[in-house]
């Protein structure tokens, strides 16, 4: 199935099959339309929509992606689509915005892209927290961290997680993502003042994939301190590039990243799909 797909496609669906994180039976083609299904990390089920390539009629694309959803049988899905600053997915990316939209798909949530290089300066480290390994703590230590970070949180996933699923089923599925990761086993670490656990920050091989302050230690500017930490960890690994993303609505956050010397690449606009 995945000779279906043209390059860099093929390749890139063969790399994560190797990973556990596709299947050939979670690829669908009609058509010139083609799509594939993706799993964050292996073991979880699919959840995004990836590698979908509409063709040119957008009601064909979105019978596609109806049939393909009937048959993986998932209850929730999403789907990105990024562009650069300034496009707007209504009319640069008008087929598959169309397709998703015919096939029961609403764009909820716009995302910051963004990205430090190589060059610029690396954020200082205030010095205020004391850093430990999560890999080495007891991972309900790491689990409960995760679902503090989640109360109050203003990341329209982790909202509508925790409203859906219960604060406790996410942050155990956050945990496996984080642990599936690519990164060095001291690159997730849990900040502390004294012994109050303050906040997580999780670098994978190319990106902050975790930032997240517990709520009783907010409006301290400790966000920069990890994020900070989590960016001088990657640099030193000597990564050339390191990109984020959170979304738009996500201020703070989103000062933190711009504050450490990061800069905005483009937008991403996040389309949910759920089953009625």
């Amino acid at each position: 199935m995945f000779d279906q797909f043209p390059e860099p496609a093929r390749s890139q669906l063969r790399a994560a099959f190797d990973e556990g994180r596709t299947r050939p039976e979670w690829c669908f083609a009609q058509g010139q339309a083609r799509l594939a299904y993706w799993a964050p990390f292996p073991g979880s089920e699919p959840a995004i929509v990836w590698q979908f390539e509409p063709g040119p009629d957008p009601v064909a694309a979105a019978g596609l992606l109806r049939g393909s959803l009937g048959a993986m049988g998932l209850t929730k899905v999403i789907h990105d689509i990024s562009l650069q600053p300034g496009l707007d997915p209504v009319v640069d990316r008008a087929v598959e915005h169309e397709a998703l939209i015919e096939a029961g798909f609403s764009m909820e949530v716009e995302r910051l892209m963004l990205e430090w290089a190589a060059g610029s300066d690396v954020p200082a480290d205030p010095g205020r927290l004391a850093y430990r390994p999560a890999r080495r703590m007891d991972p309900a230590e790491v689990i409960d961290i995760l679902v503090r970070v989640s109360e109050g949180s203003l990341d329209h996933d982790t909202q509508v997680e925790v409203a859906t699923s219960g604060a406790e089923k996410e942050a155990r599925w956050m945990y496996d993502d984080l642990m599936s990761r690519k990164a060095k086993p001291g690159w997730f670490v849990i900040g502390y003042l004294g012994d109050s656990p303050v906040g997580l920050v999780a670098p994978d091989d190319h990106s902050i994939a975790y930032i997240g302050v517990v709520p009783e230690h907010r409006g301290h500017g400790y966000v920069d301190d990890l994020l900070a930490h989590g960016t001088r960890t990657l640099a030193e690994a000597g990564l050339q590039r390191i990109v984020a993303a959170t979304d738009v609505a996500n201020v703070p956050t989103a000062d933190a990243f711009l504050r450490a010397g990061y800069s905005e690449t483009g937008r991403l606009f996040r389309y949910y799909w759920r089953a009625s």
